[in-house]
């Protein structure tokens, strides 16, 4: 079991009421006013449930950047805190804690990394012109006004990568099966069929499962009787691993290509059956980003006793990125802090993922093929298929 960091809270967890809770730490700050000695921030997570694996480590990144920061004496003589909810990857819990969360007015809040529940939370958050990060919350319906930010690069802006692989491997049909009720997986079939041309393939099948779905050998069987020359995995978590070894038994031995949910190690479970799939994430260990990158690593590896996933990462540079924006502000009025990140995001930073920009609240960095080699997710030696 992973050794986490104490949590800070500032309230009981989940169902407590946090409306009566002075978000701003021991005096809320006002615009122009220094920071308080606390700024205590809140995150909405998908802790436990269909999305469970990625907001616990989600927390686990944060974690690891609070303390940091706090030791490195970022903001002064003031420390960071906060306060996890977890939804359960719930879209009703999670509406209910963006309720609970907007009349709190905390500084800035970090949102669930579900786009099911991301979508149940910014329409809340935005009402009140919360300051809120998302990490992962892919789907659209997210970014919904200039007080919300995603810090994951967008799946089907980098998706291009691993369908350019394909055609490197010169695979003209392509077999698709995706979680259709969950807004990101769907977007990314989508993006296949519109891509179809300029990758020269076609794709002739896809198969639709849900995302809570555990038998889904079904779908495979129609999926490989269709005999495509690739075969795309827009799944969750471990379906990824059932997929993968479904398709070694029925025979597939062509091209597989995943997203970012076939990585830190919910491969595992397929062993041998899922060594060759290649999809494009935004950072695994070992991706060439210097310092920040290698040193996160060594820290997480130090912290936690395991390898440091994506999610980790990319809630470890949002921390940051709130952190540095704090700063900026000098305050925790939501207009101050947001025009703080508004401004660090138009400026670029480099973080774990790399050099990173912000755009209209969407963050933008170059993206790192990989494939799962006995055990591991591997950056590929040749970037540029």
């Amino acid at each position: 079991m992973k050794k986490r960091w104490q949590r800070m809270t500032m309230a009981a967890v989940l169902g407590s009421s946090l409306a009566t809770v002075t978000a701003g730490g021991v005096m809320a700050g006002t615009a122009g006013a220094s920071l308080p000695s606390t700024i205590n921030l809140y995150s909405i997570q998908d802790a436990s449930g269909a999305a469970g694996a990625v907001g616990v480590d989600n927390e686990d990144g944060i974690n690891l950047a609070i303390k940091e920061i706090n030791a490195s004496h970022l903001l002064g003589s003031s420390k960071l805190a906060i306060t996890y909810g977890d939804d359960a990857t719930n879209p009703t819990s999670a509406a209910n804690l963006a309720t609970q969360a907007a009349s709190a007015h905390y500084p800035l809040v970090i949102g669930p990394p579900a786009s099911s529940t991301a979508v149940a939370v910014a329409p809340i958050l935005a009402r009140v012109d919360e300051p809120t990060i998302f990490t992962q919350a892919g789907g659209p319906g997210t970014l919904l006004n200039k007080y919300i930010f995603r810090l994951t690069p967008l799946q089907t802006d980098r998706i291009p990568e691993a369908f350019a692989w394909l055609k490197s491997k010169d695979v003209k049909t392509l077999g698709i099966i995706d979680d259709s009720d969950f807004p990101t997986q769907a977007a990314l079939a989508q993006e296949a069929q519109a891509d179809e041309a300029k990758y020269g393939f076609k794709v002739d099948d896809t198969e639709g499962v849900s995302v809570t779905q555990s038998n889904i050998s079904a779908e495979i069987s129609n999926l490989v009787s269709h005999h495509p020359e690739g075969i795309s995995l827009d799944l969750t978590l471990t379906q990824n691993a059932t997929a993968a070894t479904e398709l070694a038994q029925a025979g597939f031995k062509g091209p597989i290509i995943a997203e970012d949910g076939a990585g830190n190690g919910t491969l595992s479970g397929a062993g041998a059956d899922a060594n060759g799939i290649v999809w494009a994430s935004d950072w695994v260990p070992g991706t060439p980003n210097g310092t920040v990158s290698t040193d996160f690593t060594k820290a997480y590896e130090a912290a936690y006793h395991t390898s440091p996933s994506d999610w980790a990462a990319e809630a470890f540079d949002a921390t940051y990125f709130a952190a540095r924006a704090l700063k900026e502000a000098g305050s925790t009025s939501p207009a101050a802090v947001d025009e703080a990140l508004i401004k660090e995001g138009k400026a670029g930073y480099t973080g774990v993922l790399g050099k990173a920009t912000v755009t209209d609240g969407q963050e933008h960095s170059k993206a790192v093929l990989v494939q799962w080699e006995n055990g591991a997710a591997v950056p590929l030696t040749n970037q540029n298929p």
